[in-house]
């Protein structure tokens, strides 16, 4: 008989559904909503509520008691630093499962799985140094205009410095004389073999 055994168990073994449950955790720890069907939702959101409960006791043994579910130490900074101290005035009820359409493929009904209160992200910094950075680029961008004008404006002066210019005439070149052969020099051997052609 299986009384007073609420778990749902997805069909897999015990090693596998402790692995699916703390990787849920971590995704909803990391982005605070995740979308996944609703069995898993239900069941994911009893292990956020727990580790959100472990985190409001900020000790050494409860932050061991987060690591060995969560197995990363950023996480468990996320969970002790930002999600838990939100619901420090909150007995329970810290997450919700909401509803969405069925998966197509084999219908099951997905759900959305967030916590209530999300930590509020500070964007009046970020917006600041982004317009710092469009002001400096559209520096840039009118500087790099005003040295191509500048350019622009030098090539028009030479082109009209060169149509002003006279072209330069180009002298032939000196063509070099062809020395007569020396009265003196003996016939080569083509001559001596085959003889000098009459009338030379």
């Amino acid at each position: 008989m299986r009384h007073r055994k609420a778990n749902v168990r997805f069909g897999r073994q015990r090693a596998h559904y402790k692995s699916t449950m703390h990787h849920l955790a971590a995704s909803l720890i990391i982005h605070k909503s995740i979308s996944t069907t609703k069995t898993k939702a239900r069941q994911a959101s009893r292990l956020a509520e727990r580790l959100v409960t472990i985190g409001k006791a900020k000790t050494v043994a409860s932050r061991r008691r987060a690591y060995a579910i969560l197995q990363d130490r950023d996480l468990v900074s996320i969970l002790f630093n930002e999600i838990a101290p939100l619901f420090k005035d909150r007995n329970g009820g810290y997450t919700r499962v909401m509803l969405t359409g069925r998966r197509r493929g084999d219908n099951a009904q997905m759900a959305i799985l967030e916590f209530v209160e999300k930590p509020v992200k500070e964007s009046t910094p970020k917006k600041k140094e982004k317009e710092k950075a469009t002001q400096l680029k559209e520096k840039e961008y009118a500087v790099e205009k005003e040295v191509a004008k500048a350019g622009e404006v030098r090539e028009e002066e030479k082109l009209v410095k060169t149509k002003e210019e006279p072209a330069k005439e180009v002298k032939p070149k000196k063509e070099k004389p062809v020395h007569p052969q020396r009265p003196g020099k003996k016939p080569g051997f083509f001559k001596k073999f085959f003889g000098q052609k009459k009338g030379m």
